[in-house]
């Protein structure tokens, strides 16, 4: 056999295989009323999880001015529980319902316990250390919702000084 014929031969195998290979993968599109054609429809609308925080005041930072070193149930200032002005409000601004979660950088003096609750009776509060955790009343917050942040530090014979750390919410 010469090259020529064998280059013929597998030109007409290479299009019998072709051939075979299209046929059995292209579906048949043959539709009618006992047999219509259905696709699946998507409406892919993008997650937004932004939210906001205001601070009581004109503060920038959670600041506790404790009596002296052993003082209880400190509020952070410019809170006030006693006229339900929580420390701070985080609104959802997003389109989708959000928990929303605390923690500090890095851990607190052993001096000092930190709580934060969603209310100012404090009924759910929580130590806030750095693990993430959450009071109660921040899971599931619906877009245009808010949750407040209350927060009293308690001392025991903490020294003179001034120390911080930061708190992150997400």
């Amino acid at each position: 056999m010469s090259n020529r014929e064998n280059i013929k031969r597998s030109l007409m195998m290479l299009s019998v295989i072709t051939s075979i290979l299209i046929a059995t993968t292209i579906p048949v599109f043959g539709y009618d009323q006992n047999n219509p054609a259905s696709y699946t429809v998507q409406y892919i609308i993008p997650s937004d999880t932004s939210f906001s925080v205001s601070l009581c005041g004109s503060e920038t930072q959670m600041n506790f001015n404790p009596v002296n070193g052993s003082s209880k149930s400190v509020e952070a200032v410019c809170q006030s529980k006693a006229t339900n002005k929580p420390w701070a409000n985080i609104t959802n601004i997003g389109n989708t319902n959000l928990n929303f979660s605390t923690n500090l950088t890095a851990a607190n003096p052993a001096w000092v316990t930190l709580n934060i609750g969603s209310s100012s009776s404090m009924s759910d509060q929580i130590i806030v250390t750095n693990t993430e955790t959450s009071p109660a009343g921040w899971f599931n917050v619906g877009p245009g919702n808010s949750v407040q942040l209350y927060s009293q530090a308690s001392f025991t014979n903490a020294p003179q000084g001034t120390v911080s750390t930061t708190i992150k919410i997400s």
